[in-house]
C-alpha cells in the first residue's frame, strides 16, 4: 500500500472511532425565569396579596378562536409555614377558598376544594408536583395533548416544549393531566414551579350525528 493511500485510510479509520465514540448529550431541563413583578403569584416565595389574573375563552375546536373573554383572579388572601391559602373570584361569581398545604417541591390541595375551584375541579391527584423533573414530551393537536399517538393521560409529569394559545407562547412548561374516570373530557394543568399558566379542559358531545368539540381555557394574562 502506498504511504499516501496508507495515511488516509488511517485518517478515515481514525474519524470513524471519533464519531462512533461520540457519547449523546443529555437534554437538561430548562428552568423558568424566576417571578420579577412582586405582586405576581410565586409559590416559591408566597405573599399575601400576590395574585395572577386568568382570561377564560370558550369554543368550538377548529372554529375560529373567539375575542371576547371573561377573567378570573387567583390571589394568595394567607399564609403559614404549612399552607398557602388561594382565593378564586371572578365578577359573577361567589369567591372560593382553596388551602395549598406546603410541603418540599409539593402543593396538596383537597378534593373538596379542588371540586369548587374554576382551575383545578378536573385534577384528580392531591399534589401539584413543582419540582418533578418531566418524562414526556407532548404535543397538541386537534385541542388535545399527546404523548406520540397516545392521548396524554394519568398521574405523569410531562412537559411541552413551546405552545402558542391565545396569542400567548409558552415555553418548557410541565403539564400534567390525571382526571378521574368519572369525567369524561381531557383536561390539562400548565405551570412551573413558580405558578399556575394555564387549565385547559376539553370535551366532545354528538347531536344528530355530528360530534362538536369543545374546549374552556384559563390562560394568564400578560400583565
Amino acid at each position: 500500500m502506498r504511504p499516501l493511500i496508507r495515511f488516509s485510510f488511517f485518517l478515515l479509520l481514525l474519524a470513524f472511532f471519533l464519531v462512533s465514540c461520540e457519547k449523546d448529550t443529555p437534554i437538561l431541563p430548562v428552568e423558568p425565569d424566576p417571578v420579577l413583578n412582586p405582586d405576581r403569584l410565586n409559590f416559591q416565595n408566597p405573599v399575601v396579596g400576590q395574585f395572577n389574573t386568568f382570561e377564560a375563552f370558550s369554543y368550538e375546536c377548529g372554529a375560529a378562536f373567539p375575542t371576547e373573554s371573561w377573567e378570573l383572579r387567583l390571589e394568595i388572601t394567607a399564609v403559614t409555614e404549612e399552607a398557602i391559602e388561594l382565593t378564586e373570584s371572578y365578577n359573577n361569581g361567589s369567591p372560593e377558598v382553596l388551602t395549598a398545604l406546603r410541603e418540599e417541591g409539593v402543593l396538596r390541595i383537597s378534593p373538596e376544594d379542588r371540586q369548587r375551584s374554576q382551575l383545578f375541579f378536573f385534577y384528580g391527584s392531591d399534589s401539584l408536583r413543582l419540582d418533578a423533573p418531566p418524562v414526556r414530551d407532548l404535543t397538541y393537536r386537534d385541542c388535545v395533548f399527546y404523548h406520540g399517538n397516545e392521548k396524554f393521560t394519568g398521574d405523569i409529569v410531562a412537559r411541552i416544549n413551546e405552545l402558542e394559545l391565545a396569542g400567548r407562547t409558552f415555553k418548557q412548561q410541565k403539564v400534567v393531566s390525571c382526571v378521574p374516570v368519572i369525567l369524561d373530557l381531557d383536561a390539562y394543568l400548565f405551570y412551573d414551579k413558580y405558578g399556575l399558566t394555564a387549565s385547559i379542559t376539553t370535551s366532545s358531545s354528538e347531536f344528530g350525528g355530528n360530534e362538536t368539540t369543545h374546549t374552556n381555557m384559563f390562560v394568564l394574562k400578560e400583565e
